[in-house]
């Protein structure tokens, strides 16, 4: 399925100064996290084939996604107090295909931020996935009116 994503996430309802930049964008610092699957309780809304948004507590994030550890692989898990000066964005994507998520960018713009990435992976014909990308980036990166996109660049 090749589609370009762009969807732009609701306030988070916490005010945060936004640093302005003369050309209205610029790169942020961001890291990844990988061991962590979506919670089976957690669906789509209905008609849609995924969900995205912010955590701004280890309480939210925890109430989503769960650790998934695998053995000899070194995993990076969000530390417990991760969320005094950060912020994680998500992006989960049900279907049938298990993607592979590389972020190549966070931006901020007057809009809010832009989380650009590519993914891989091969559909399936027997299973169904929820593969998630979890980007953190400091709270001082985000607007005061929390709005967040991602964006699906192909290759």
């Amino acid at each position: 399925m090749n589609r370009r994503h762009f969807i732009a996430a609701a306030a988070v309802g916490f005010a945060m100064a936004a640093s302005a930049f003369a050309d209205g964008s610029a790169t942020i610092p961001f890291e990844t996290f990988k061991p962590y699957f979506v919670l089976n309780t957690i669906k789509p809304e209905k008609g849609k084939d995924c969900k995205f948004g912010v955590c701004t507590t280890m309480e939210q994030f925890e109430s989503l996604f769960h650790p998934a550890a695998v053995m000899f692989r070194k995993q990076k898990f969000v530390p417990q107090d991760y969320f005094n000066d950060h912020v994680i964005l998500y992006w989960v994507e049900w279907g049938n295909t298990p993607w592979e998520y590389t972020v190549q960018s966070v931006e901020q713009s007057d809009s809010g931020l832009v989380v650009k990435y590519t993914r891989q992976g091969e559909p399936s014909e027997t299973a169904y996935f929820a593969p998630i990308l979890l980007v953190g980036v400091k709270k001082t990166a985000l607007a005061a009116d929390g709005n967040v996109a991602f964006q699906l660049i192909e290759k």
